[in-house]
């Protein structure tokens, strides 16, 4: 019985690794390329994050970092709502990752201070993430 639960998770994670390796087909990156128009909630973001990821690169993705910029920056009262998605480690990643070179320097400063100004008390974790990449830009 051990060694059927040890095949059972190793197939669950298998399974994992095969679905989000999955490529990015030219139907999708123009559908992911569209709806990066929509990115002005943490909730479309994640929406994005969920259908899209694998075609997280190029264009879709310089729009992607500038709709998290504008998330942090002009709509930083939201952070609660992108602190309970984040407890999902790879949307995390996600977001963080988009704090990059393509960002506007001003932005990224904007980022900074609000992460370590403005930061909800029960945030801490996450507004260290956020400074510490915005300033690493």
């Amino acid at each position: 019985m051990h060694r059927f639960g040890a095949m059972a998770l190793f197939m669950v994670f298998s399974v994992a690794v095969v679905a989000q390796s999955t490529p990015c087909t030219e139907q999708q990156s123009r559908q992911a390329d569209e709806a990066t128009d929509t990115l002005n909630s943490w909730d479309r973001v994640h929406d994005w994050y969920e259908k899209y990821r694998q075609c997280d690169d190029g264009g879709p993705a310089e729009r992607v970092s500038e709709a998290v910029a504008r998330n942090l920056v002009d709509r930083w009262e939201t952070l609660p709502r992108l602190g309970e998605l984040a407890k999902e480690c790879g949307f995390r990643r996600f977001i963080l990752k988009h704090l990059d070179e393509t960002l506007n320097a001003d932005d990224l400063k904007k980022i900074s201070g609000n992460a370590s100004k403005r930061c909800p008390a029960n945030l801490r974790s996450l507004c260290r993430e956020l400074e510490m990449r915005a300033e690493a830009r």
